[in-house]
């Protein structure tokens, strides 16, 4: 009975191990403290105005220093998830999937690259923006250092390319309105603030003003901050659709959104 005893002392000190462990983790990802993690999330859309062109849906190959590990290209407009690699010299080449992977089928091709050097145990975020025509990559580095206890953090980055400077505000589920980025011009990026968890709607304005933009993309209500967690909130899309009727109806403007830093709310 009393190594009984032992054993399940033993597994329940293990248990809570873990569930820390899992609490203090980024979404997706084990610690690794040796290692740089870097997500790569699409956020360029078609630009083509030719029917013909504008109809494809291209995704994104992201290569790390000459090496994918992904099966699948990456669709406008979604990530990959942070993936672990050596600090040092990092090289993210972005190609067109190839031919298998678009729709229509066409030829891939590189069209954007960025070098960058990277430290252990600190995260990073690489975006594809502009349009699928012009790519450029964009790196962000992401402050995953847990917030106030019991809050929440979030980053607010305005990658339409013809929205024009923008004002981002919660208009829902708060007690008052509350603006969380101003006059944030195209690759703008407000760095992680603090705010209160909650289930909100979030606007998109016209720089300045209380219009609205983006009709319904331009408004989104079912963004869930959980506490004690770090988010990423983004504009992707066009205001005006390049080829009216042809372009793909989702890469119209609109607002997305990804937990770079998640604590599991059922853990205490």
């Amino acid at each position: 009975m009393k190594r009984l005893h032992t054993y399940l002392a033993f597994l329940t000190a293990s248990l809570i191990a873990l569930t820390a462990c899992q609490e203090d983790e980024p979404k997706g990802l084990g610690s690794e403290p040796d290692k740089a993690k870097i997500i790569f999330v699409n956020a360029a859309p078609n630009g083509a105005v030719d029917p013909a062109l504008a109809r494809r849906e291209v995704a994104i190959y992201p290569f790390y220093n000459e090496v994918t590990f992904n099966n699948f290209p990456i669709k406008f407009p979604w990530s990959n998830g942070y993936k672990a690699f050596e600090p040092g010299t990092m090289t993210v080449r972005l190609d067109t999937a190839r031919s298998i992977g678009n729709d229509p089928p066409g030829p891939n091709a590189t069209v954007a690259q960025v070098t960058f050097e990277t430290e252990a145990d600190v995260y990073y975020s690489v975006y594809a923006v502009g349009t699928v025509q012009s790519v450029e990559a964009l790196v962000l580095t992401d402050d995953l250092s847990l917030p106030t206890p019991g809050k929440a953090k979030v980053r607010i980055m305005n990658f339409s390319p013809d929205a024009g400077p923008v004002d981002v505000a919660i208009t829902g589920g708060a007690p008052s309105p509350v603006t969380l980025a101003s006059n944030l011009g195209y690759k703008g990026v407000q760095e992680f603030i603090e705010i209160e968890p909650g289930r909100y709607t979030m606007e998109v304005r016209a720089a300045g003003t209380t219009t609205r933009i983006g009709g319904a993309g331009g408004s989104r209500g079912d963004i869930l901050i959980e506490p004690n967690s770090c988010y990423s909130i983004w504009t992707v899309g066009f205001v005006t659709l390049p080829s009216t009727g042809i372009t793909l109806p989702f890469h119209a403007f609109n607002i997305r959104y990804h937990a770079n830093r998640w604590s599991n709310p059922l853990v205490q």
